[in-house]
């Protein structure tokens, strides 16, 4: 029993080991939830198409469907991230994606960024009425707007 654990140990080992930068990127892209890599992906844009064009028969689309493929853009997110972070970036990425924290950002990741989204435009509205209000107040925005003075 003993032995067949160490056996499995070396192995995951070696599969980890054995994984090149690329593969390591294209975990490290899934697990984190930034970019869906998923052939899911490409049916569903397909898909919209073939829902605007309803009158296009599937005939058409075979030949588009397959010209349109996910492949080419899921390599170019890979060399994105590969640019960015060596090798050892990419295997602690890695590590911390795995774990319950990096687990728990990548649960909670889309919540927080709706709720970063709309603290954004709030503030934003809020900001943009204070100021449109001050420089009322002071005359600066007014029906029409007063002449511009010269400039030197």
């Amino acid at each position: 029993m003993k032995k067949a654990f160490c056996f499995a140990m070396f192995m995951v080992g070696v599969f980890a080991y054995s994984q090149t930068k690329q593969d390591k990127v294209k975990e490290l892209i899934s697990l984190s939830g930034v970019f869906p890599i998923s052939k899911e992906a490409e049916k569903e844009f397909i898909f919209s198409y073939k829902k605007k064009y309803s009158h296009v028969p599937d005939s058409a689309w075979k030949s588009i469907e397959q010209k349109v493929n996910i492949d080419e853009l899921i390599n170019k997110v890979v060399d994105i991230y590969a640019n960015k972070f060596n090798e050892k970036d990419i295997d602690q990425l890695l590590i911390f994606y795995k774990s319950e924290v990096g687990k728990k950002l990548i649960q909670n990741s889309p919540g927080m960024i709706t709720e970063i989204q709309e603290s954004t435009n709030n503030w934003g509205m809020k900001a943009t009425q204070t100021i449109n209000n001050d420089l009322e107040k002071m005359g600066y925005l007014q029906s029409p707007p007063p002449p511009m003075a010269p400039t030197k």
